[in-house]
C-alpha cells in the first residue's frame, strides 16, 4: 500500500514564520500524520509545534493517546499547541485519529468516517479525556487535516472529491489559496 500526500503551510499576513506545522512519518507498519498549530504566531508559536513534531518522530509507533500525552508533557512551559494525529495502518487499512483543539479533519470516503477533536490545548493545565476514533478505510479515501487558518468552507470544495491524477501538493496549494485566512497561520 502506498500513500500519496501533499501539504501546504503559510504564515499569517506580515509574519515570516508560521506557528503551524505538519509531519508525515512512515514506519514499516503505518503512517503517522499530524497537523499542529502553535498558539499565536511567529517564533513563539513555532517552538511548541517543533517540539511536538520532534516528540512524534522519536516515538512514531507508540499508541496515539500516549503520543498526545508525551507531546502535552513536552510542551509545558511553551505557549502550547493544538494537534490532530492520524495513523493509517498498512496491513489492515485501519485509520485511527485523536485530536486536541481546533484542528479539523475531513474524510472523503464512501464510508461514514467523521473523526472529531476534543477541546483543549497541549502544554496547558490538564488534557481533556482523549477520544481515539477508529475506522476501516478504502484505498481511494482522502484524509484532509487542516488548522483553523483554513475556512471550513473547504470541505465542500468539489476538487476534494476526485483528485485522481492531480499532484496533491498542487491541490493543497490551491486549497490554501482559496480557503486560507490571512489573519492566521494556515496548513
Amino acid at each position: 500500500m502506498n500513500l500519496t500526500w501533499g501539504a501546504s503551510t503559510r504564515a499569517k499576513a506580515n509574519q515570516s514564520i508560521s506557528g503551524d506545522g505538519y509531519a508525515v512519518i512512515e514506519t514499516d507498519t503505518s503512517w503517522l500524520i499530524t497537523v499542529i498549530d502553535g498558539l499565536g504566531g511567529g517564533e513563539e508559536a513555532a517552538r511548541p509545534t517543533a517540539l511536538a513534531i520532534e516528540t512524534l518522530k522519536a516515538h512514531p509507533l507508540r499508541p496515539l493517546k500516549e503520543l498526545i500525552e508525551r507531546c502535552h508533557s513536552a510542551l509545558h512551559g511553551t505557549r502550547g499547541a493544538v494537534i490532530g494525529l492520524l495513523r493509517l495502518e498498512k496491513e489492515n487499512a485501519r485509520a485511527s485519529y485523536v485530536g486536541v483543539g481546533n484542528i479539523g479533519i475531513h474524510v472523503v470516503s464512501k464510508r461514514l468516517i467523521k473523526p472529531i477533536s476534543k477541546n483543549g490545548i497541549l502544554g496547558h493545565r490538564q488534557l481533556p479525556t482523549l477520544l481515539e476514533m477508529n475506522y476501516t478505510f478504502d484505498l481511494e479515501d482522502i484524509f484532509v487535516l487542516y488548522s483553523d487558518g483554513i475556512s471550513t468552507r473547504m470541505i465542500s470544495d468539489s476538487s476534494l472529491g476526485n483528485p485522481r491524477g492531480q499532484d496533491l501538493t498542487t491541490l493543497s496549494d490551491e486549497l490554501l489559496e482559496r480557503y486560507g485566512k490571512t489573519i492566521d497561520d494556515a496548513t
